[in-house]
């Protein structure tokens, strides 16, 4: 890429011929049209895109959930840069038929609140989920006013459910309800975790396994 220096046809911007033309606020710059390849890609260059794909795809509906609950304190796009590098080596697992999610080291949350632990979940096998955990208040990173969410995973329908602030954690019990349209479906993947919205805080989120 050049920079034009003295310009005399002032401010451009845009793209003649195979030249493309840029106006940013350190001047204006002329750099050519990318030529498209025609070398097949490598195995592992192919490898590589389908880790990106499938966790593009799993990741795509949680943006609004971990904005909220993960990486706190960090601006958005480095957070999300930070939840895909954590994917790409944490949360995967090759398959039969490729790269596949690992829900067991997926995270929903990530944060230096003390996380849920000796924790319990049951589904009634209808809509309503109950959850059990040793709040462990006097133990360091565990305070009273954390409080407990959950992320309820259906993978046939890819959908998510997001219940925010379900209980505080010295209550160490509490139930939700799955909405009604889900009552028909025969399981879910489940993760619990604490957080703190207002003061931006999370804990790292606990996999439950399959309901």
């Amino acid at each position: 890429m050049a920079r034009l220096l003295n310009n005399p046809l002032g401010s451009i911007s845009g793209k003649a011929g195979t030249l493309v033309f840029k106006k940013t606020k350190h001047g204006n710059f002329i750099s050519s049209l990318p030529v498209p390849s025609n070398k097949k890609p490598s195995e592992p260059q192919l490898l590589q895109r389908n880790k990106m794909k499938v966790i593009m795809h799993f990741l795509g509906p949680l943006k609004h959930i971990l904005k909220l609950l993960f990486s706190p304190n960090r601006p958005t796009s480095a957070s999300f840069h930070f939840i895909k590098s954590y994917y790409l080596l944490h949360g995967l697992h090759f398959g039969t038929q490729g790269y596949e999610i690992n829900y067991a080291t997926s995270l929903m949350s990530y944060g230096d609140l003390r996380p849920p632990e000796q924790a319990f979940a049951q589904w009634d096998g209808v809509q309503e989920v109950l959850l059990e955990w040793n709040p462990q208040s006097e133990q360091a990173l565990a305070h009273a006013e954390d409080y407990l969410f959950a992320v309820v995973y259906h993978p046939p329908t890819h959908q998510f459910f997001f219940a925010p602030q379900l209980a505080v954690r010295n209550e160490g019990l509490t139930s939700f309800l799955l909405p009604s349209p889900w009552s028909s479906f025969t399981s879910y993947k489940l993760w619990i975790g604490f957080h703190q919205l207002e003061a931006q805080k999370a804990s790292m989120s606990v996999y439950m396994g399959e309901l």
